[in-house]
């Protein structure tokens, strides 16, 4: 069997390295191939040092200059064009069509972060108002009584029952039901017993959390009145 003989390949260096290598080569001044080839040293070191982006003209001038550059110092023409157009020229354009399609996929996706944002602003906010219905629910309602005070004695076998409570919750005096007005507020005339007589004012919700007022109030008639004095 005859064996392969690997060979070995030697990259191909790049169009500006090959360009300066000649140059040196020849024993030529930038100056010189300034006068030759009608191009700036500017733009002629800028090709040498690989610079493209630095020469402010489209790709054909480019293509031009590297041509007379070629064709001063002998080298073959078509081959560094070639090359040229391989490294420099389409490799570019690769890379900016990569660069497109990155920032385009970036952006393309606004609409749907925008719309991902507010379905979670709009579940936060329904969960934020299910916490506060549920809390509403679930804390007994307010229930303040101004009259009678705790203790009170009176002579009068009518007592005044005058409190403020929620406009929805059902009020109750002594286990009667009794009406509150749009603020709240509610009224009620109950008859005393001689003695102590207990008051017991409720407010409860229509889902059954309830609040609850004791008071206790003495009924003395006029001739108990009169003995204590």
């Amino acid at each position: 069997m005859n064996a392969f003989n690997k060979k070995q390949i030697t990259p191909v260096k790049r169009v500006c390295f090959r360009l300066k290598e000649a140059r040196k080569k020849a024993r030529m001044s930038l100056s010189d191939l300034a006068k030759q080839t009608k191009i700036s040293k500017e733009h002629l070191r800028a090709l040498e040092e690989c610079r493209f982006a630095d020469i402010p003209y489209a790709d054909i001038y480019q293509k031009n200059f590297i041509k007379r550059y070629a064709e001063i110092l002998n080298l073959p023409v078509e081959d560094i064009l070639n090359q040229f157009l391989v490294e420099e020229v389409n490799s570019a354009k690769k890379k900016e069509k990569v660069y497109k399609k990155i920032k385009k996929t970036r952006f393309q996706n606004l609409p749907s972060l925008l719309r991902a944002s507010v379905m979670i602003i709009a579940v936060i906010g329904l969960i934020g108002y299910l916490s506060w219905q549920i809390k509403s629910i679930v804390k007994p309602p307010e229930l303040t009584l101004f009259s009678p005070q705790n203790g009170y004695i009176t002579d009068d076998n009518e007592l005044l029952i005058h409190g403020k409570t929620h406009q929805e919750t059902q009020v109750s005096v002594n286990g009667k039901d009794i009406t509150n007005d749009n603020d709240g507020q509610f009224k009620e005339i109950v008859n005393l017993s001689p003695g102590i007589n207990t008051i017991t004012v409720s407010a409860q919700k229509k889902h059954g959390k309830s609040t609850t007022i004791v008071r206790h109030v003495t009924l003395k008639t006029n001739e108990q009145l009169t003995m204590n004095n």
